[in-house]
């Protein structure tokens, strides 16, 4: 799982949810993007005990947004202009774990929705007995290991995805990609990394997603790798919707996690986290712009 909420954050987002103002500010947002908009959220574990309340935020998010193919997204970089009656929404997991296949792609296609995928490849290879411990040593948020030790998702389930859905590059070794990070390591976590996910998948892989949403995480020598490394679309964690003249190298998600009630997706949909997040995403977006 992901972080817990802040008690703080519960309780102001079940008082905006409870009078209506989530809702107006979602609603707001048709109107400062005429061109249409779509929102992305990531996720991170989603196990079983957190099933009943991730399929309640499915139907939240069937009830107040479209779904979001690959060709959707080409169309709306494209075109500039988002077509649906509903704003778009990417949903996208983060490190490749077996919970994501296990539990949210069976509520994803039940309720019509895309899942974006993105995967550490080193995470994959590392054997089941090995796993837990290379989540610990790599800042994996993976949970508890079930009876069999394997957290991560196999090639197998993986190359299955691949056909309904998006897999993505999530580095080899869920390394974030700072300014210290050398150019050798950089190829490797970037350009490398892609090309085995791709030999492992059968699939061209064209999305990357930075790892970690702290500002030292980005770095604009890792995002001139990312851009040269031929990548159409790359994501990051700074709270924006993704409007008609947003860069598609600069795609932000925002985080929400499997267990959390609606009244809190709502919040932070809501565009409040958006200016709250305005400072940080304009440096990171200067720092790893062309």
């Amino acid at each position: 799982m992901g972080p817990a909420i802040r008690r703080e954050k519960l309780l102001l987002a079940r008082a905006l949810s409870a009078t209506g103002v989530s809702a107006a500010l979602l609603h707001a947002q048709t109107l400062l993007h005429p061109r249409g908009f779509v929102r992305v959220v990531n996720y991170h574990g989603t196990p079983p005990v957190s099933a009943d309340a991730f399929a309640r935020q499915m139907a939240f998010y069937a009830d107040h947004f479209s779904p979001v193919t690959p060709g959707d997204l080409e169309r709306f970089v494209r075109d500039r202009r988002w077509v649906a009656p509903r704003p778009g929404l990417i949903i996208s997991f983060d490190d490749g774990l077996r919970s994501n296949f296990d539990v949210a792609t069976p509520l994803l296609e039940r309720f019509g929705f895309t899942g974006w995928f993105f995967v550490p490849v080193g995470f994959v290879d590392e054997p089941a007995e090995r796993q837990a411990q290379y989540a610990r040593d790599h800042m994996i948020q993976a949970g508890a290991a079930p009876a069999d030790g394997r957290l991560a998702m196999s090639w197998s389930e993986l190359r299955t995805l691949a056909r309904g859905h998006v897999v993505g590059c999530h580095t080899r070794t869920h390394l974030r990609l700072a300014a210290t990070v050398p150019p050798a390591r950089l190829e490797d976590e970037i350009v490398t990394a892609r090309r085995d996910l791709e030999a492992r998948i059968e699939r061209p892989v064209d999305s990357f997603c930075w790892v970690g949403g702290e500002e030292e995480s980005y770095s604009a020598e890792a995002a001139r790798v990312v851009r040269r490394a031929g990548y159409r679309y790359a994501f990051m964690t700074n709270n924006a919707p993704l409007a008609a003249r947003t860069d598609p190298m600069q795609i932000q998600r925002t985080n929400i996690e499997a267990d959390w009630p609606v009244d809190v997706v709502r919040f932070q949909l809501s565009g409040v986290m958006d200016a709250l997040y305005a400072p940080k995403r304009a440096r990171v977006n200067k720092l790893t712009a062309r």
